[in-house]
């Protein structure tokens, strides 16, 4: 039975679970006081079951607390615990504010999208009792869901975490793990990527995601709305993916406008060659590949055309516990985020604009090096500063 696990099951994948505990509100969370990988990076989870070093639960008396909000790219996806935004803003502040007893927390998790950040408030905020939240979301809301009852929300959490809590109980028992693969070979069980062929339409637009962007700006004004009812300030921060891929598409989108058709397919599809990074060619395909279609359709290619959106949809179906990969262009949720700052008077940090010429400041597709965590943070205690001051 060990041997089929190896064969038919996929072990390594639980690998990856220490530092995931199943919660019915927030899908999971951090185990607290937990010391290892977590993907591309070793982290250290403090008592808070937050990244960085232990702090008091109870906020003490006259200190600044700063509970910064968001995924991965809050996180710090592919550096140390001191690289990360988060950690150099408490080293800019308190150095721009040496009298000011601060604290500021990574509230960022891998995977997370607004709804989630959201909820974090909801369960957690109170007790953190944040004297300011800074909010970056959006690349996780925008990630493929086979049905909308898999979108975000409180049924859809419950049934993934006790998904997970079995899952994990059984991380050792491979031969478990291998018996049930193999099972579910024999009877035949479809994959996302085999059931995406079987939905009405292989549109993009048609599919569903994570957090829809309408859901998603309700987030961003449920986010706010909690924070100011409790008087704690609020700024937003607007990140992108990385400018080869944004100026990529915006290219090709270009070139089709102007009926250079072949150009533009030439254009999407350098997503994900060299040099840039190869793994965006597995995160964009989806939306590569829609773009290719919609050019060819534009061209009356109605076979190549169908082809590719049907590749664009079966490459959406890339199975995680997170949601599949991007159905969805990140300017249209950057754009969400910045009109919500203006119409809310909420301080924006518009990472998305100051890094668009700035590939060297990307780890890959999305999350930032240390030295666009430094830039970040640098930002966003310059904004910080002018909240406090005013």
């Amino acid at each position: 039975m060990r041997l089929v696990c190896w064969t038919v099951g996929r072990v390594p994948y639980t690998a990856a679970t220490p530092w995931c505990r199943a919660d019915d509100d927030l899908l999971y969370v951090f185990p607290p006081r937990f010391q290892g990988r977590v993907f591309e990076a070793h982290a250290r989870i403090n008592n808070l079951g937050l990244r960085g070093n232990d702090v008091n639960e109870v906020k003490p008396k006259n200190t600044l607390r700063v509970l910064c909000l968001g995924d991965s790219r809050t996180f710090g996806y592919q550096v140390g615990d001191n690289e990360s935004y988060p950690a150099r803003l408490e080293w800019h502040l308190r150095k721009i504010l040496p009298d000011t007893h601060l604290e500021v927390l990574n509230a960022g998790f891998p995977g997370y999208s607004s709804y989630q950040g959201l909820r974090f408030l909801e369960t957690r905020g109170e007790r953190l009792a944040p004297d300011l939240v800074a909010v970056a979301f959006d690349f996780n809301d925008r990630r493929f869901v086979l049905r909308p009852d898999q979108a975000d929300g409180p049924s859809s959490f419950r049934r993934t975490a006790r998904a997970l809590r079995l899952r994990n109980r059984m991380r050792f028992s491979y031969a478990l793990l291998g018996a049930l693969k193999l099972a579910g070979q024999l009877r035949r069980e479809t994959t996302w990527a085999s059931d995406v062929l079987a939905l009405p339409s292989y549109r993009l637009p048609d599919l569903a995601c994570r957090v829809e962007i309408e859901q998603f700006r309700n987030n961003l004004h449920a986010i706010a709305r909690w924070c100011r009812d409790r008087q704690i300030a609020i700024l937003f921060i607007a990140m992108a993916d990385a400018p080869p891929i944004v100026q990529t598409i915006e290219e090709g989108m270009r070139l089709r406008s102007e009926k250079h058709f072949d150009e533009a397919v030439a254009a999407f599809s350098r997503i994900g060659v060299e040099p840039m990074d190869p793994a965006s060619a597995q995160w964009y395909r989806a939306l590569t590949q829609y773009e290719i279609g919609l050019t060819r359709e534009a061209q009356n290619r109605t076979s190549e055309a169908l082809a590719a959106f049907r590749a664009a949809a079966q490459a959406a179906a890339f199975w995680s516990v997170f949601g599949g990969t991007p159905v969805r262009h990140s300017k249209d949720y950057v754009q969400v985020i910045r009109e919500t700052a203006e119409k809310l008077q909420i301080p924006c940090v518009d990472i998305a604009a100051r890094f668009s010429q700035r590939p060297d400041l990307f780890a890959d597709y999305t999350h930032h090096n240390a030295e666009g965590h430094r830039l970040i943070a640098e930002a966003v205690a310059e904004q910080v500063v002018s909240m406090l001051r005013k």
